[in-house]
């Protein structure tokens, strides 16, 4: 049996330059971080069985790969030699559609699972660039480049697109302080609203690509704020960064209504009345989690309002490592 897990992600700047309608035009670049909440994965042979088991939301059980109906295994399952009789269980710590980049996760954990099951040696960076080519050229999907490579490369990261797709990654060498008060000051808060990012990218990427001018106008200044972030993190300002999270939700909202609800306009709103700086949802947009940043001075008093309102915070901490073998036997 193995196990492989790999990390979900929160964006800290620049979120949307990795969709192809921006970075085959101008090129994208942002600020990620990979957090301690997991998807796992587990594969193991099956004596005296010639069958594929998968198990996830449902069980499968099929005679080979083509009968598969879970569109991810089987796009993976794909590209490796399955042995014969073979069984495979996806578990994730959060609920999907909550923003924090569950599928590309997955995608690298199959991805690395299969290469230990195969002997087959993949770098980081192709493990996270077939979960890609899986994702969004194979399945055609409306995502974009970060979630899987968060997940395989784990830490704080920048990102940097070119026209053609190809990804740089760069630790950001924060110091030790930054990381402590990014933990301490920047709050996550379950929205109560599931949706599914395909169609939220989707109509960003159309219009991207379309040059529609409000959305090419939010996005320039989006990527501005990319890199404005990274600098503010490595001076060690982290409420110039929390400022910035709300000139970057700012700027997303104006790109479509689908980023937001009224619900979490409300939520925000609140947040902000009492003492946040800044903040934005996570991933595509319209629902899943809130990230806020709050100054030190104004935790306690931030922290009993947000109860007093009955919020539902995610406790969570940086993770340094990407996807990773946990157990073999």
């Amino acid at each position: 049996m193995k196990i492989v897990r790999a990390p979900l992600r929160i964006t800290l700047g620049g979120g949307g330059t990795d969709l192809p309608g921006w970075y085959r035009e101008h090129g994208g670049f942002l600020v990620a971080a990979a957090v301690d909440k997991f998807i796992y994965v587990t594969g193991s042979r099956r004596s005296y069985d010639e069958k594929i088991w998968l198990s996830y939301s449902k069980v499968e059980v099929c005679d080979q790969v083509a009968d598969i109906q879970h569109e991810l295994f089987k796009a993976c399952l794909a590209k490796f030699t399955v042995p014969l009789g073979f069984e495979m269980h996806s578990i994730s710590e959060l609920p999907g559609n909550t923003g924090l980049g569950s599928s590309g996760a997955f995608l690298v954990a199959v991805i690395k699972l299969l290469c230990e099951v195969e002997r087959r040696a993949l770098s980081t960076h192709e493990i996270a660039d077939l979960a890609c080519r899986i994702e969004m050229e194979e399945l055609g999907r409306s995502s974009g480049k970060q979630d899987p490579y968060v997940a395989a490369f784990g830490g704080v990261i920048t990102m940097t697109m070119d026209k053609k797709g190809h990804v740089e990654v760069e630790p950001l060498a924060l110091s030790n302080r930054t990381l402590r008060d990014l933990n301490n000051n920047i709050r996550l808060y379950h929205t109560g609203i599931t949706r599914q990012s395909e169609e939220v990218l989707k109509f960003q990427n159309r219009d991207l690509g379309g040059k529609v001018k409000s959305a090419v106008e939010a996005m320039t200044r989006i990527q501005e704020i990319g890199y404005e972030s990274r600098d503010c993190l490595l001076k060690g300002d982290a409420d110039g960064f929390g400022h910035l999270l709300h000139e970057h939700w700012l700027e997303k909202k104006s790109m479509s209504g689908n980023m937001s609800a009224p619900s979490i306009d409300a939520l925000y709103d609140y947040a902000m009345a009492h003492g946040a700086l800044g903040g934005k949802v996570v991933g595509a947009g319209g629902g899943g989690f809130l990230m806020v940043y709050v100054p030190t001075p104004k935790l306690v008093d931030f922290d009993e309002a947000m109860t007093r309102l009955g919020s539902r915070e995610m406790e969570w901490r940086f993770c340094d490592t990407g996807v990773s073998a946990v157990y073999s036997l």
